[in-house]
Formats: C-alpha cells, structure tokens, sequence
C-alpha cells in the first residue's frame, strides 16, 4: 500500500499503479477511498492533490454512502485548489442535496472569499465568480434566507464582473428602488439601455428611469428622459402630459429653467387643451401659464374653460400674473377686467403755455378810468370754435387771465349766476370790466357780487376742490385722476399715500405724471400764497 501511495504522488499518470488501485477499490471500497485520500493529502501540487481528494469524496459518497466524509474531504479538496470546480461542484450538490442552504450559502462565500484575490492573476477565474455571485443573489432573494440587503451586494458585484447579464444588471436595479436608494439605481438603465434592442422594453426602461430620476430629485434628468421616450412615441399624450409636468415642476422649484424649455412646455398643454375640453381642457391651459404665464392662446383657453365651468374667479392669479408679464397681450383687456385691475394711464397730451400777449397783460398794471393814458394792450380772444383746456383755463383764472378764464368749466372757475355767457369769437372784453366780472365768488353775499374786485384775493374752491382737500381714499384719487390726470390735490395725495403703501410702480407713474402736468398750484400751495 505505502509503496502504491509513493508511485502516485511521485506519478499521477503511472498507469500500472492506478489500474492496481483500481481493482483493489473493486474488492474493498474503503480501503481504496482512504489510498486516494492519502495520496491526495501527500501530493504537493494543489490542482492533483484537489483531484486524489475529490475522488476520494465521490467513493465515500456514492459508493460507501457516507455523504459526511464525502463533505469533510472535499472541503479540504477546495482548501487545496479553490479554482477546482470540481471540489466545489460536488460539494454544492451534496448540500442542495440535502436542502441545507445555509451549509450551502457558506461554502459559496468561502469560493468567493478565496477567488476574489485570483481574480487578476487568473482570468478564466471570473466566469466561476460570476456563477457564485449569481447563485448567491438567488440564495439571499428567496425563502428561507431572505436577506435583500445580501442578496442586493451579489447581483451588483455580479454585474461588475458581467456588464452583459441583463438579469443581474436588472436584479440590482428593483433591489435598489425597493430599498428607496433612487440615486444609486439610475445607472443601471444606462446599462440596461445598451444591451436591448426592444423597442418597447427601451421606451419602459426611459418612462421608469424619469419616475425614479424625479424621485431622486433630478427633475432635469427626468425631462430628459421623458423627451427621449417621446422619441418613440411623439403622439402619446401620457408622455407629453408627463413632460410639460416635469418642466413646470423644475420651474415652480427655483431651477434656472431656459426659455426654450419653458416655451415648450406651454405648447404642448395648449396643444392639449385644444384637443380636449371641460376639465381637462382647463387643467391643460392653467399649465401652460404656469410653464409661460404670459402666453396669449393658453390665456385666452384658460379664460374660455374657466367661463364655462364657472370658475372664473379662481383664474385671478393667473391674469395678474399675465398682465405683469404681457401687459399689451391680445387678452389684457379680458384679464384686467377679470382681476379688477385698472388700464394703464393714457399718455398725457402736451398742454401749451400761456402767450406772451396773456402773461404781459397779467403784468401791466391797471390804467385808472379817465385818466387819459392809453388802455394796456389786450390778449388776443382765442380762435373760433376753440377753448382751452380746463388746466389752462384753471390757471388763466388764478393769474387774472380773463380771456382765457372765459372759457374754464364750472367745476374750474365759478361765475356769477347773472353773467351773460361770452360768444365764441366775440371781442375779448376791457381787462378791468373782465376782472370784474371774473373776481366775484358765487360764495360771495349777493350784495359784494356788484363790487370792484381785489386782484390779490384768492378764488374760493368749488365744491370739488374743497372735497379733494379733505383726504380721500386711494380709490377715488384714481377715479378723479382718471377725469382729470392733472389733478394737483389728486395727484399730491395720491403720492403721499402710494409712498406710504410703497406701491413704487404706481408711485412712478403718478411722479411722472406730475412733471408732465401744467404748473396749476395744489390746494396747500393755494393756502400759502393766500397767506
């Protein structure tokens, strides 16, 4: 027996020693599996030594039927040689064999712990890695271990090893999403992508990679992936609903969202609206204002649901929000209507300055009546068929200005209840007969009304004026600056009160407004000069 040990560790291949062994086996099974388990143990090359051993295993199992020292030898057969499989096969199968699979999983972590470090010295190793790894992600996936977590480390170091196993690279992936780990999950449909050719299974990879990339707070990847997806089908209205979402979620979210994306995403729900109606239509058309709040067609859709629906009064935010935006927009009159807002001031017209003949009559001084000296010289009356205007007119009246005060409307200059109203292109009248005429309040006790006048006393204000002194509410300055945009009380309270409510835009307007205006004192510069 030594002597047949010594031949085969000297010579594997001594055909005389092995047909020897061979027939002795025949005759007592035992005594030939302990031979070739010594000459494995003794043997000093690791790949013959895994051999004598595994052999020993397979008469200790099939022939003795002793599947315990079949186990215990083949281990040390894998301790010997770990890349021979056959060891290894043998030993797995023992253990499905008995259905124990945590004997099992243990001994495909202990293959996997000794061939990892081999994995660069010896290529063909890889493939047998590749087949653990796989094993063991099923292993960990099903009953009675399941552990995702372990299960989720071997389909993805398996994908590692095989970038072309689609089911490893998919496997990994659901592992991930199950686990709520979006971000990690996201290349693997890269992955996933290069390998297919399906048409359909490419265009659910790209609808699931935008649903887990909005999930993992990557609304851009997601528009992108939506965009690529309608690649394959341009009509489907799920996608382009789910595209103009994602746009309006990254633009409602502060991301610097370009202009063209903005712009597409509001022709893709105006598009819809137009081919849906009632509900949908109005959702579709809100959208597309939310994605480019100035939008005229989604405006003008917007505004024709939400009548027929009858829920007008919740589009006020969206006509605000277009008029700031497209305040000259084709619906800008429907939405300032709407929202109750006001037009914006008209451009006030250019109001000319009194002549020089009016301002010198103002000047010259008065001639006593029959003092011989000749007469001032007169304004000229104004053209036929022509009056100034009101400021104009106002203001002639404040400087003595009869000619043109002549033609000021009641509300400006009050004048008395018997005087005879002038003829358009009559002469103008004497300036002392005029400023007599003119000087009169219909405030006045009748018997002062046939008096001379003063030309310093002040005019006592109208019933409007004396109104507008009082402060009045920002509403009805706006409709006397509307009536009359030169207003000087309008306009000084307006802007007092806009400053305090630092309504700025408003605020300009009404500063402009004033500059623009003709110089017609306000009711406090009135009451400093009558002082």
């Amino acid at each position: 027996m030594e002597t047949l040990i010594q031949r085969l560790v000297t010579n594997p291949h001594d055909a005389e020693a092995l047909a020897y062994a061979h027939r002795a086996g025949e005759q007592d099974p035992r005594s030939y599996a302990m031979l070739l388990e010594r000459v494995g143990s003794s043997t000093a090359d690791p790949s013959y030594a895994a051999h004598w051993l595994s052999e020993a295993a397979n008469v200790w199992s099939t022939t003795i039927g002793d599947a315990h020292h079949a186990a215990r030898t083949l281990m040390i057969a894998i301790d010997k040689d770990p890349t021979q499989r056959t060891a290894a096969e043998r030993l797995a199968q023992l253990y499905r064999d008995k259905g124990d699979q945590k004997a099992l999983v243990a001994l495909l972590e202990r293959l996997v712990k000794a061939l990892t470090p081999l994995l660069f010295e010896r290529p063909e190793v890889r493939a047998q890695l590749s087949t653990l790894h796989e094993e063991l992600g099923r292993l960990w996936s099903e009953p009675p271990l399941s552990r995702p977590e372990r299960a989720l480390e071997n389909w993805r170091r398996l994908a590692e090893l095989d970038p072309h196993n689609v089911y490893a690279i998919y496997a990994a992936r659901e592992m991930l999403k199950a686990q709520q780990q979006y971000a990690e999950a996201i290349p693997y449909f890269a992955m996933e992508q290069a390998l297919i050719d399906d048409p359909d299974r490419r265009l659910a990879l790209l609808r699931d990679e935008a649903d887990i990339r909005r999930r993992a707070g990557d609304l851009a990847g997601s528009t992108v992936a939506l965009r690529n997806a309608r690649a394959f089908l341009p009509h489907d209205v799920g996608l382009i609903q789910a595209l103009g979402v994602a746009i309006v979620d990254r633009i409602e979210a502060g991301e610097p969202v370009p202009q063209p994306e903005r712009d597409e995403a509001a022709e893709l729900f105006v598009a819809l609206a137009e081919t849906y109606d009632g509900e949908y239509g109005y959702s579709y058309s809100v959208y597309a204002l939310r994605a480019a709040p100035g939008h005229d067609r989604a405006m003008q859709l917007a505004d024709h649901y939400a009548k027929q629906l009858g829920r007008a009064a919740e589009l006020r935010p969206r006509y605000l929000a277009y008029l700031q935006v497209n305040p000259a927009g084709f619906m800008a009159a429907e939405a300032r209507k709407r929202a109750s807002v006001l037009p914006p001031p008209p451009r006030l017209p250019s109001v000319p300055s009194p002549t020089g003949a009016a301002v010198a009559s103002t000047r010259a001084p008065s001639v006593p009546p029959g003092s011989g000296a000749a007469p001032p010289r007169q304004p000229s009356a104004p053209p036929s068929g022509v009056a100034p205007s009101p400021a104009v007119a106002a203001s002639a009246a404040e400087r003595g200005e009869p000619a043109v005060a002549a033609f000021a409307p009641a509300s400006s200059l009050a004048a008395p209840p018997d005087a005879p109203a002038p003829e358009l292109g009559a002469p103008a009248p004497h300036a002392g007969a005029a400023s007599a005429q003119a000087a009169p309040s219909s405030a006045a006790p009748p018997e002062a009304r046939g008096g001379a006048a003063l030309p310093d006393a002040p005019q006592p204000p109208s019933e409007e004026q004396a109104e507008l002194r009082r402060p009045q509410p920002l509403a009805r300055l706006r409709e006397v600056l509307k009536a009359d945009p030169a207003n000087p009380d309008a306009l000084e309270q307006a802007e007092e009160q806009l400053r305090q409510k630092r309504s700025f835009a408003e605020l300009r307007d009404i500063l402009l407004r004033r500059r623009a205006s003709p110089r017609r004192p306000s009711s406090a510069g009135r009451r400093s000069c009558a002082r």
